[in-house]
């Protein structure tokens, strides 16, 4: 999955880098500065078109500018940090992220929560039920209730 946080920084690096300001290189891809200033913040990655043309610009690949090639660790004490929230549930609940689930699940949103325990509880993932239980609320406990915890 394509980070867009990530994204926004490397551009901003490459952008840097050729000693170009926003509004230069927003003219030279024919966009405002201000989409380009959404791109660099991570609120947006740019359209596959304007990928192939900031690759070109700073003659770099396509993967390179995504940052897809690139491996990347989370601080347990904010996974967050950095990175985009929806990204990094994503590669939780597919197996792609290992974290000890116990000890960042207070950093879920509620929403969040039932979306990892619902991949604990189809046993997608695996966490230490143990550490979790106490961690959980009375509805929590209810929306799992049924399974067999190891």
């Amino acid at each position: 999955m394509i980070d867009p946080k990530r994204v926004g920084e490397k551009i901003i690096k490459l952008r840097q880098k050729n000693n170009l300001t926003q509004e230069e290189l927003a003219d030279k891809v024919f966009v405002t500065r201000q989409a380009l200033s959404r791109w660099e913040r991570g609120h947006a990655v740019p359209p596959v078109d304007m990928v192939v043309e900031l690759s070109r610009i700073f003659n770099v690949s396509f993967d390179d500018l995504l940052c897809l090639n690139e491996s990347f660790e989370v601080n347990e004490n904010d996974i967050f940090k950095n990175h985009d929230r929806q990204l990094i549930i994503n590669w939780i609940v597919s197996g792609k992220l290992k974290v000890n689930i116990p000890d960042i699940f207070y950093q879920l949103s509620p929403s969040e929560r039932i979306v990892v325990l619902s991949k604990l509880r189809d046993g997608s993932i695996t966490a230490n039920w143990n550490e979790l239980l106490p961690k959980l609320t009375p509805s929590e406990l209810k929306f799992i209730g049924g399974i067999k915890h190891e």
